[in-house]
């Protein structure tokens, strides 16, 4: 589960499998959402500032999203194309996850619908020990 499983697969614009890339395993506690927009700052290089605002956004809602919903370790990487980040968060919970309908009277469920509207594409790609949601970003904003 990282960000070379995506890139393998193809189809992912502005990043390549040879750009460099980190990652950090993440407990699936309530602080692993603060860990990886930490993580994040720590590893994205020059970026735009709206994209790195987007980036740590859409990557803390997808890190809550396997703290709530997976339950287990979790893998987050970034890998930084010439043109776009790549951002990976793996689980090894099996399952797809799915944008719900807007509901202005639930009190969550809007993650996927944050990273569907900040991202340039995202997507999830099945792993044979779980999944991993990802997305890419311009590192040169809008």
């Amino acid at each position: 589960m990282c960000c070379g499983s995506v890139l393998a697969r193809g189809g992912v614009t502005g990043v390549s499998i040879d750009d460099p890339s980190v990652h950090v395993d993440l407990e699936p506690t309530p602080s692993a959402p603060r860990a990886a927009r930490s993580f994040l700052a720590d590893h994205l290089g020059p970026v735009d500032p709206d994209s790195a605002y987007a980036a740590a956004l859409c990557a803390s809602e997808l890190v809550t999203n396997g703290v709530l919903h997976a339950r287990t370790p979790i893998v987050l990487g970034v890998t930084l194309g010439d043109q776009r980040l790549l951002v990976t968060v793996g689980d090894s919970a099996g399952g797809t996850p799915y944008m719900p309908p807007p509901d202005d009277d639930r009190p969550s469920g809007r993650g996927l619908l944050l990273v569907d509207a900040l991202a340039d594409e995202w997507g999830v790609t099945d792993e044979r020990d779980g999944k991993t949601v990802w997305f890419t970003i311009s590192r040169t904003g809008a």
